[in-house]
């Protein structure tokens, strides 16, 4: 790699924890406003990189397990953290009304060993359940799932249940046939009639609230989570339940008038068991751990604070380590970082012709990520896009929005970033870090090494801090320093000397101090004269003369208290910080440096801010940009 097969970053001094991470005065860790831009071509692909999966509201189930096993949280602290402003409340046992989506538009049949309709028992195993017109609902006998049919039991007024005398076991529990062969049951009993808005046949299941429970939390979280941690995981079951319970309560807005349905429309419900077996264990589908949860949160919801009501506590797989704001207050999520949490980060590759076909679009030039709502990771959850398609048109897009065109299966939350690029955008950036770090154009082998790396990642970071810390750059910034103040290059000792001290966390200060104080320095600088050298010293430190009265106080500081204190107070002011900062804006980013600029970065230039500006600014979306313009 030429100049750079030298660099040895770990032993370099690296940038400062908490330093802003984009250009142009931007904290890339708060703002609202960070632009990436990726230009594409066909043929091109892009992968995005994301946190979470799901919308991010409310609490995330990975991170419940997190803070249940890791943090050794109890259920009550996890939902504390996750739905600020609600406290503890519980509303019992109450009937729920699930509307079994599966079933809808069609007559059902049902099966039970000991089948009743309207509490009585009939004389069938099987039965055809039809709505009519005025909901009234017509019960037949049947030979099977499949039938025949034989004659009817009665007509029953609307509302009618259907169920069983008693359930005592999984076997004796009221069923529904999915087909000729496969039935399910369900604990609590069945009503059927015609949703008011379609005139649909829908069919209902009416069970108290903790036996629907059963069937929703081992849907929703893994059963087997309770034993992780030496049991720890039970407490994120049993948010899990709270949290279930409380949000069905609530109920949802449905057309059919039932409390809640059976899908994540709602929440996921899958009644109690299933024959033929869903898998080898059996045909059962709750599970121990699950059940425990809930019957020990029994009647726990959530409430407002102050109104008592009951809290639509919505929740998603994984936050990815932020949850969105809303209902309740956006919170860090440290739980979601669980070892075991396979969607804290992602990455999802599309090429060009796949993006433009699920935005229906000819063809895409560019997507630009334009905003994002300041919450963690890269600035946070995107909440604005614009792609420009292949006839230079734009289109907007929310986070949520690009999300979904593109698949919420793979692209799996709207908190993402473009975490790759294509070879031409990586090498335009390569070439111009190199052109305007080491003032030269790259060796084949370093553009490829480096061209590669900002195409695996997206990111021209790690290219710039391995070029500003290289030892070709700091050879480069002792010659600058060399010229000068002493007119000449430096020699073999003197340069490998200063290299070192530069490696040993000096900075660019601290060079022009050790350079410009020397003898050779007043010498060739103001030919012996204190207040010559100390103007010429202005000139190359600052960018403009000294006036009269600064030369005449500089020149008394160097002739009673030495030339060391002179430069020092020179090159160390903020003034002299401004000016090297001012030229990396000119030469990084091609304009001047603005006060947002001075506020963000100037108070990096007193240490190490040599490295660590020209390392961000190079890496930052403006840069980027740019580069695609001076490389195309």
């Amino acid at each position: 790699m030429g100049g750079l097969l030298a660099l040895a970053l770990g032993s370099v001094p690296q940038a400062a924890t908490g330093a802003p991470r984009s250009a142009a005065g931007s904290s890339g860790d708060a703002t609202a406003t960070t632009t990436t831009t990726v230009r594409m071509a066909a043929g091109d692909q892009l992968t995005f990189t994301g946190h979470g999966w799901g919308h991010g509201r409310g609490m995330g189930q990975y991170g419940a397990l997190g803070y249940a096993v890791d943090h050794g949280w109890n259920h009550q602290q996890i939902l504390g953290h996750f739905y600020g402003n609600t406290s503890p409340g519980n509303i019992g046992n109450p009937e729920i009304s699930v509307e079994l989506t599966g079933y809808t538009g069609s007559q059902i049949v049902v099966y039970g060993t000991n089948l009743s309709v309207a509490g009585a028992p009939v004389a069938t195993n099987y039965a055809v359940v039809r709505v009519n017109a005025d909901n009234t609902v017509s019960v037949s006998a049947a030979g099977g799932c499949a039938g025949p049919e034989y004659g009817s039991i009665g007509t029953y007024p609307p509302g009618t249940r259907i169920g069983t005398e008693t359930a005592a076991s999984y076997e004796s529990l009221v069923r529904i046939c999915e087909s000729a062969t496969a039935t399910r049951a369900y604990r609590g009993a069945f009503t059927a009639q015609r949703n008011p808005s379609t005139g649909q046949q829908t069919t209902f299941n009416i069970v108290n609230m903790n036996d629907y429970l059963l069937g929703v939390v081992p849907r929703e979280s893994p059963a087997s989570w309770g034993s992780l941690g030496s049991g720890r995981g039970m407490q994120a079951l049993k948010a899990q339940a709270v949290a279930a319970r409380s949000y069905a309560w609530v109920g949802s807005s449905l057309s059919s008038g039932a409390r809640t349905c059976d899908t994540t429309s709602c929440q996921v419900y899958g009644g109690a068991a299933r024959w033929p077996a869903l898998t080898a264990s059996g045909p059962v589908l709750e599970s121990t751990n699950t059940n425990e949860a809930v019957m020990q949160t029994a009647g726990e919801i959530r409430v407002w604070n102050g109104s008592g009501a009951p809290v639509r506590t919505e929740f998603s797989s994984s936050t990815g380590g932020y949850t969105v704001g809303g209902s309740f207050p956006a919170v860090p999520d440290a739980g979601d970082a669980i070892s075991i949490n396979p969607n804290h980060t992602w990455s999802a590759t599309y090429s060009t012709a796949e993006i433009a076909g699920k935005l229906g679009m000819s063809g895409v030039r560019s997507v630009t990520i334009t905003s994002r709502n300041g919450l963690g990771d890269w600035g946070g959850r995107v909440t604005g896009v614009v792609v420009v398609d292949a006839g230079g048109a734009s289109r907007s897009y929310t986070g949520g929005q690009f999300r979904s065109a593109l698949g919420t299966d793979r692209f799996k939350s709207d908190w993402f970033t473009i975490s790759g690029a294509t070879n031409n955008q990586a090498e335009a950036v390569v070439r111009a870090l190199y052109q305007d770090v080491l003032n030269r154009q790259p060796d084949p082998a370093g553009l490829a090494f480096w061209t590669a790396s900002v195409t695996a990642t997206g990111n021209p970071q790690v290219v710039t801090n391995g070029i500003v810390y290289s030892r070709e750059r700091l050879a480069t910034m002792v010659a600058t320093e060399y010229q000068g103040a002493l007119g000449r290059a430096p020699e073999a000792g003197g340069l490998e000397n200063w290299i070192r001290y530069l490696e040993q966390g000096a900075g660019v200060s601290d060079l022009q101090v050790g350079v410009y104080a020397s003898q050779e320095s007043l010498n060739v600088l103001g030919g012996g004269d204190t207040p010559t050298w100390v103007g010429a010293m202005y000139a190359a430190l600052l960018g403009r003369p000294a006036s009269q009265a600064e030369k005449a106080a500089w020149t008394q500081v160097a002739l009673t208290q030495g030339r060391v204190l002179a430069v020092t107070g020179i090159a160390k002011s903020a003034e002299a910080g401004q000016a090297r900062l001012a030229r990396y804006y000119q030469v990084y980013l091609g304009r001047g440096l603005d006060p947002a600029g001075v506020q963000a970065w100037l108070p990096y230039m007193s240490g190490a801010g040599d490295f660590q500006v020209p390392g961000f600014i190079g890496g930052s979306p403006e840069y980027w940009v740019r580069s695609q313009t001076r490389f195309p």
